[in-house]
């Protein structure tokens, strides 16, 4: 799946949105479940979203991964 800045966003990453009236900030860490990415929550309801429902319902969202955290991961 594609972010708003079409980068591809995968397992382990993690995605910004908001929603409501005032907006409200979220940070989602996403994860693989069977053939589906999750999108969780805590904290909000639902506490957890499939990644490609997730849209319909917020508008969009932006990949938020630490480039330092991610070069340190990368071998």
């Amino acid at each position: 799946m594609l972010d708003d800045d079409r980068t591809p966003t995968r397992a382990g990453d993690t995605v910004y949105f908001n929603y409501g009236i005032p907006p409200i900030g979220v940070r989602a860490k996403i994860i693989q479940r069977g053939r589906s990415l999750i999108a969780l929550t805590p904290g909000h309801t639902p506490p957890e979203c499939k990644l490609r429902t997730l849209r319909r319902h917020v508008g969009g969202w932006v990949k938020q991964n630490n480039p330092v955290t991610d070069a340190e991961a990368t071998p």
